[in-house]
């Protein structure tokens, strides 16, 4: 679980003038959410929707966040914040005795969500006096006070935009792998914390399993592998061919798993006349279950080794390829006759959209009041207010949170009275997620710049704070 202390300094050292002026007490609303789809270095669009997952790792670390005495000292240590905590013990006794309350809504964790530049009714671009704001369906949407913003901010958008991002890319290639399935091996390319939460967002995001234990144990994703090319070499013996060695370990390990015997055919030739394929065979006496290519995967190889499969006694064998995958590759395959895929750093890293999904948290309202960040000529500036998100056959509309439109409300109850609402299990948002997919329309399903509409209530609500903003 992350710490209270994974916050940025700013936060922090931001907070101090607040509690001098008595305003760490003032009740906010903070807004978390992405300005836009992905793009890539050239600007082009990577994603036709982000996949919303983190919501239940979201509330349990609020449900768990407090400050400990050995963090309040290393923080009273530090040479620019350390002397005005020192000065201020009331400070310190509120950080030590804070925990989050306030009411969060959110989407449904498995929702697909987009963002784009604000629109009228009319598809015209919101352009008030060059402060042009972006519009979006929030991950969440927090109610607390100042001090409780400022702490929350950056914890939360570590979660946010990590496991978004990883569900969104698996979500990408398990659409390109049809009805194959897709395995998340991704956890020796990112960090041990990651891994675990990846692996939650893979499944989520349309996986089958994932190869991480600590995530079947912590969250109940189907564990699943085969065997790495360290246990065949490990069999070696001096004297003993390589060939037999190999074999002789398949057959040990088809011994130990009968039922579920697929068996790693590339580390010394895949396609020998004794290694690979017609080891496997003849080691399991054509009774395995499939066999892994970790290398060399064209639609030419995939075709000799199903052939090689058939030929020698075992026609049931299934393929799986791995190395290297993401959805091109899996596209480039065409109809070669691949039963699934094994994927790791392409899902957990998400090579084409690397730095999360650009989530971020900004205030909307102060003591009740809507605020916005204007950011006049940036294209950064925010959506004032408390808003609620109506999406009907595709389209989403932001209005005001008072306001009712035709469509399906998003942002639903997650955290009321002191305590996150019971959420769905990790099968059910996989199905949710599964289903929410399925019913976008075609357009959604490739990359695209999208422009999002919002209601004339809120954009009268822009164009009023900029106006008083000038004034």
């Amino acid at each position: 679980m992350l710490p209270a202390t994974h916050l940025d300094l700013y936060q922090l050292t931001s907070l101090v003038s607040h509690f001098d002026a008595g305003r760490t007490h003032l009740p906010v609303t903070m807004s978390f959410f992405t300005r836009r789809l992905p793009r890539d270095d050239a600007g082009r669009p990577t994603r036709g929707f982000l996949l919303w997952v983190g919501l239940r790792r979201c509330l349990e670390w609020l449900g768990a966040a407090a400050f400990d005495e050995a963090r309040l000292d290393t923080l009273a240590a530090h040479p620019m914040l350390g002397p005005a905590l020192r000065a201020r013990p009331e400070l310190r006794k509120a950080l030590h005795t804070w925990r989050f309350e306030g009411a969060i809504d959110a989407p449904p964790e498995g929702t697909p969500l987009w963002a784009g530049p604000a629109v009228d009714g009319a598809g015209k671009p919101i352009d008030v006096h060059g402060v042009r704001p972006s519009a979006q369906t929030p991950f969440l949407v927090v109610q607390t006070d100042l001090l409780g913003a400022k702490l929350i901010e950056t914890p939360l958008l570590s979660i946010i935009n990590h496991m978004t991002m990883v569900a969104s890319k698996a979500a990408q290639v398990v659409a390109a792998a049809g009805t194959r399935p897709v395995l998340e091996f991704g956890t020796r390319r990112t960090h041990p914390d990651a891994a675990v939460d990846a692996a939650y967002a893979a499944y989520v995001g349309g996986c089958a399993g994932t190869s991480n234990v600590e995530a079947h144990h912590r969250h109940g994703v189907p564990v699943l592998g085969t065997m790495d090319h360290f246990a065949i070499q490990a069999w070696e013996r001096p004297g003993v061919p390589r060939h037999e060695t190999e074999a002789a370990f398949f057959a040990a390990f088809h011994a130990a798993f009968p039922q579920s015997s697929t068996l790693l055919v590339d580390t010394y030739d895949a396609y020998g006349p004794l290694t690979g394929i017609p080891a496997a065979v003849k080691a399991t006496g054509g009774k395995l279950r499939g066999i892994r290519l970790d290398s060399q995967i064209s639609p030419e190889n995939i075709r000799r080794a199903r052939a090689m499969l058939d030929e020698l006694g075992a026609p049931q064998a299934q393929i799986v390829v791995s190395g290297g995958m993401d959805e091109h590759s899996i596209a480039a395959l065409g109809d070669a006759p691949v039963d699934a895929f094994g994927v790791g750093e392409r899902i957990v890293t998400s090579p084409d959209a690397p730095v999360g999904v650009g989530a971020v948290g900004k205030l909307c309202e102060v003591d009740g009041r809507p605020t916005m960040k204007l950011s006049r000529g940036s294209g950064k500036a925010t959506l004032p207010g408390r808003v609620q998100v109506f999406r009907h056959e595709g389209v989403d509309t932001v209005a005001r949170a008072d306001e009712t439109l035709p469509g399906e409300p998003l942002l639903r109850p997650v955290w009321r009275d002191g305590a996150p609402l019971e959420q769905p299990d990790l099968k059910d948002v996989r199905a949710f997620a599964a289903a929410a997919i399925a019913a976008l329309p075609a357009a959604c399903h490739l990359p695209r710049l999208v422009d999002v509409p919002v209601s004339p209530a809120l954009a009268a609500l822009i164009r009023q704070q900029v106006e008083e903003a000038e004034s």
